[in-house]
């Protein structure tokens, strides 16, 4: 299997990154996907539902691309997760994604008004 095929068969999902490090980079992809796999497509503890869902909630929460987030929908999808399983891994971020982003913004408050509670 060539380092090209090799994304979308262990992952099921090729980015366009993966497909310009697999033209441009074959020998770094290979040592890539051997990481991705000890980490995320092997099977562990973690079923690779949950494992997706995870994906889901953290590149979400990241700000990834549509596409990066759909991808993993799909894989999460076909691992038998119901869309709304995905829906409430996306309804986790809003807490501490919009609740760290303004306890960050309450603590440049603070410290620039010179606040001492």
């Amino acid at each position: 299997m060539s380092t090209d095929d090799h994304v979308p068969a262990n992952r099921g999902y090729s980015l366009e990154m993966h497909r310009i490090m697999a033209d441009q980079e074959p020998e770094w992809v290979e040592k890539y996907n051997a990481f991705i796999e000890a980490t995320y497509t092997g099977q562990r503890m973690l079923d690779r539902k949950t494992k997706e869902l995870l994906q889901i909630a953290v590149e979400t929460a990241l700000r990834a691309d549509q596409d990066q987030i759909q991808a993993h929908m799909r894989v999460a999808l076909k691992e038998g997760a119901t869309p709304q399983e995905i829906l409430e891994a996306l309804e986790a971020v809003v807490m501490p994604m919009g609740g760290l982003a303004f306890r960050r913004g309450l603590q440049a408050w603070a410290a620039e008004t010179g606040w001492e509670g």
